[in-house]
């Protein structure tokens, strides 16, 4: 099952045609200079960091090893004096975003199937209810329904931040919004997208990168050709994590917590080169990922624009 966009976002894609990416770049040097003053950035950082520590605060080096193991997605482990196990967790961020949104924005064919056999095991069959809804977590990826979930904690409307299970939802919306900028036309979306190699990213931001079959998609512009070409629904694969941390007291150190990092809510420390921008040791290059759990096609900034 696919989902479509929002009508909004689908009208604002095809009006904005994704001007050239060069046209946001003042805007987003512009931006960068200063914090952000939405106090939901705060929020969804705050929140970002509630959910870390619920999962064992699980944390990545900057030197790309694992420094601290937490606890993994389908576990029965809990944080001391909490009842919810962190498979349950997981399952809630899925439930946040069926409840922003009507239920067939969950897509991910694993979820769905489950879900749909729950309907036909009896009430009384829980062990049998919770395998399958721990089988559905650890097939179905989640980092972007995590990532959801704490932007509609936060407080974000859905004209502000496209919840979705697809991370590459959010980020064409951002691309979008910069064109409508550029345009001069009014744009309510919350985020405009920025190119990592030339944005200094500020807590509040999203860092993205490329995976899996889009991987080879790493430079800003090709993403927003290749963005400009999708299809409503069509399958892009991406991974983003918040930043909760960036060059406080200019000292160059970034903190990003993603959801389904390691089969965790994750944190990863990075740090930023001499022209507070993140450092090169953190792109994919060819070898081992496993030598750096850090690298990643990093590709685009989504920057909030208040």
């Amino acid at each position: 099952m696919m989902c479509s966009l929002p009508g909004w976002l689908a009208a604002a894609l095809l009006c904005a045609g994704f001007s050239s990416p060069s046209v946001a770049a003042s805007a987003c040097a512009a931006t960068a200079r200063h914090a952000p003053t939405d106090p939901r950035l705060q929020a969804a950082v705050a929140e970002a960091r509630r959910q870390h520590q619920l999962f064992g605060g699980q944390a990545i080096a900057r030197d790309g090893g694992m420094y601290r193991v937490g606890h993994y997605e389908a576990e029965w482990d809990r944080a001391p004096g909490e009842s919810m196990a962190t498979w349950q967790r997981v399952a809630a961020f899925w439930q946040s975003l069926s409840d922003a949104d009507p239920p067939d924005l969950i897509t991910s064919a694993g979820l769905v199937a489950r879900s749909e056999a729950l309907r036909a095991v009896p009430e009384a069959s829980v062990a049998i209810r919770e395998s399958l809804l721990r089988a559905a977590i650890v097939d179905t990826p989640w980092s972007a329904a995590f990532i959801s979930h704490v932007m509609k904690t936060a407080g974000f409307a859905r004209t502000e931040f496209a919840f979705s299970d697809s991370h590459a939802d959010y980020v064409q919306a951002a691309f979008a919004a910069g064109a409508e900028e550029a345009a001069g036309r009014p744009a309510s979306y919350a985020f405009r997208a920025c190119d990592v190699t030339t944005t200094t990213p500020r807590a509040g931001d999203l860092l993205c990168a490329t995976r899996a079959n889009t991987a080879d998609v790493k430079r800003f512009d090709a993403l927003a050709a290749a963005l400009a070409a999708r299809a409503p629904g069509q399958p892009f694969p991406m991974h983003c994590d918040l930043v909760v941390r960036s060059d406080a007291g200019g000292d160059a150190k970034v903190e990003t917590i993603g959801g389904n990092v390691i089969q965790s809510v994750t944190l990863s420390r990075m740090t930023l080169n001499a022209n507070k921008v993140l450092g090169a040791a953190y792109f994919t290059r060819p070898g081992p990922q496993r030598e750096h759990l850090g690298r990643r096609p990093w590709v685009v900034v989504l920057q909030a624009r208040q």
